[in-house]
């Protein structure tokens, strides 16, 4: 994978950037065996060269896949396409919660829907 948008990773068609961060870049894809949108985060490349970082991304994405609540997003499958490793999870729409405390204060009612 180059910096620019790839157009798949593994089975995932790649459809647009939803972000990027420090470490990963989270892409929006579709699967074309569950036919349904994903999000994918890879860790950036350069990142991937760093071991305790690899291996700290893998368990953490353990550690979310093992867990199942209504507030935290599932994770469907772990992989690495070109030596970086890769985390697919459910597509949430709406954006991201950084995005949401942008736009101001949340109000009691909002907070209450996003639990």
């Amino acid at each position: 994978m180059n910096e620019s948008l790839p157009s798949q990773i593994g089975r995932y068609k790649i459809e647009s950037l939803l972000g990027r961060g420090g470490m990963a870049v989270v892409y929006l894809a579709s699967d074309p065996y569950m036919e349904r949108p994903v999000a994918i985060k890879v860790l950036l490349k350069d990142r991937s060269y760093d071991d305790s970082l690899r291996s700290r991304f893998k368990r953490e994405s353990r550690m979310v896949a093992s867990l199942n609540h209504p507030a935290i997003v599932p994770v469907y499958d772990f992989g690495e396409e070109d030596e970086q490793p890769y985390l697919v999870m459910r597509y949430m729409e709406g954006g991201s919660l950084r995005e949401r405390l942008r736009q101001g204060p949340i109000s009691l009612a909002d907070v209450a829907l996003l639990l």
